[in-house]
């Protein structure tokens, strides 16, 4: 009994990570960092906080209105998305962040959230989906993420439209349709995973690259570097 339980805790915990480690790198890029940067923020963080968590079950990953708001906040200070400066201005900004959630956890600032209405809340992650979904419309026809508030994402996005691309956008919206509509009939099927997969024999075996169709770039190889954060790219900024 215990040893069927742990192979199905194991199948799940596969399935979880197909889908968790793409949409992690798809977060990186929203925050302006390349693709790769979600791949180890998908693993390493899980496994660290597993080591020094008592619990056996917990929740842990990367979240999408962060890497929005720090797509944003390159925007804001003229940090263009995916340069070098962006690499070293996102760690300054994750640990400066981390230090004021310490000093919140401290002084227990949680409890300001009571006097947070369930309106303000929503209109809070409604906004924040409807950026990101605005973020990532020009991938639909073949052209690149965009970054910023909405009077900055609208002309990019029409910017973005010289590089449509008819073979993109019926791949796109076909696949966010078989998504929507086996979630609502067949929600026990994994249709994420599997159409995953099916790019992945389509980018290998057909050529669909060659008539205009993006592929994330293949990534780094390797470990990164640690580097200590310098905050004050961000305080002087």
């Amino acid at each position: 009994m215990i040893k069927n339980a742990r192979i199905k805790d194991a199948l799940i915990g596969v399935v979880i990570a197909f889908v968790s480690i793409p949409i992690s790198m798809g977060y990186a890029m929203i925050a302006g960092l390349p693709a790769v940067y979600g791949l180890y923020g998908s693993v390493l963080p899980i496994l660290f906080f597993g080591l020094i968590s008592s619990s056996p079950r917990f929740v842990f990953g990367v979240d999408a209105a962060p890497a929005a708001l720090t797509g944003a906040f390159l925007v804001t200070i003229g940090v263009e998305p995916f340069s070098e400066e962006a690499l070293s201005v996102i760690p300054s900004l994750t640990f400066l962040t981390a230090l004021i959630l310490l000093a919140f956890t401290l002084i227990g600032a949680d409890r300001l959230t009571r006097f947070v209405s369930s309106p303000v809340m929503g209109g809070f992650i409604s906004g924040i989906g409807a950026e990101i979904i605005l973020m990532q419309v020009p991938k639909l026809f073949g052209g690149n993420a965009v970054h910023g508030e909405l009077f900055v994402l609208i002309p990019a996005i029409i910017r973005e439209t010289d590089s449509f691309n008819l073979l993109s956008l019926i791949l796109g919206i076909s696949t966010i349709i078989m998504i929507l509509f086996f979630k609502k009939k067949s929600p026990l099927i994994p249709m994420t995973v599997i159409l995953m997969a099916l790019g992945a024999v389509l980018a290998v075996f057909t050529g669909i690259t060659e008539m205009g169709v993006k592929l994330l770039e293949a990534p780094t190889p390797g470990m990164f570097g640690l580097v200590i954060p310098d905050i004050s790219k961000i305080l002087s900024g």
